[in-house]
């Protein structure tokens, strides 16, 4: 392993070195199951369920969700979470727009939830031991992300709504935190 970084380093090119040194990994984690919209049933169901009309796409007031494409069928056309150009602040207009039923419209708890963030601690620049970066903690609105062991983001799963405004906001590429789909939680505790 090298040496951290100084000061130094990373002004003369320290950020350049890092984005190719993350870029070139090839032991990226696989991909989950997709991120669903709020509400969305039960993957089995919402595959069955959805027309695949992308109502809920264009109805997406901050442009949070996109078409998942080059899967294969039944994923293909179907609405996924994608913290590109927004994040999730629950407005549940994509579920309004769904005429098919496979958003649902009045759901609670957790059930509501796309998913919850989880870290990928070799892609924080916390973990790269030359900068402190609060981006996720601080535009988390739910207040479910703490950064106490060693400077890593530690996400507190019964707080955490999946809205994505960490990923959102996250500086690294590729993302140090990401949302992971919904069916593998448990219940959250009631407020």
């Amino acid at each position: 392993m090298a040496d951290p970084w100084t000061r130094r380093d990373l002004l003369l090119g320290g950020l350049t070195r890092l984005r190719r040194r993350l870029a070139e990994r090839v032991d990226a984690p696989p991909l989950p199951l997709p991120v669903r919209p709020p509400g969305s049933l039960p993957e089995t169901a919402f595959l069955a369920t959805c027309e695949r009309c992308h109502a809920c796409i264009s109805a997406c007031p901050n442009h949070c969700l996109a078409e998942i494409t080059g899967c294969g069928e039944p994923l293909d056309h179907t609405p996924r979470m994608a913290f590109v150009d927004g994040y999730c602040e629950r407005t549940r207009a994509c579920a309004e727009a769904c005429p098919s039923g496979a958003l649902q419209r009045q759901v609670e708890g957790r059930a509501a939830d796309p998913g919850v963030a989880a870290v990928i601690a070799e892609w924080c620049l916390n973990q790269a031991g030359f900068a402190m970066c609060l981006s996720c903690q601080e535009h988390c609105p739910e207040h479910a992300i703490d950064l106490r062991h060693l400077g890593l983001p530690t996400v507190q799963t019964t707080r955490c709504t999946g809205c994505g405004a960490c990923c959102f906001v996250c500086p690294t590429t590729p993302r140090a935190i990401e949302v992971i789909g919904g069916e593998r939680l448990a219940p959250r505790p009631p407020a």
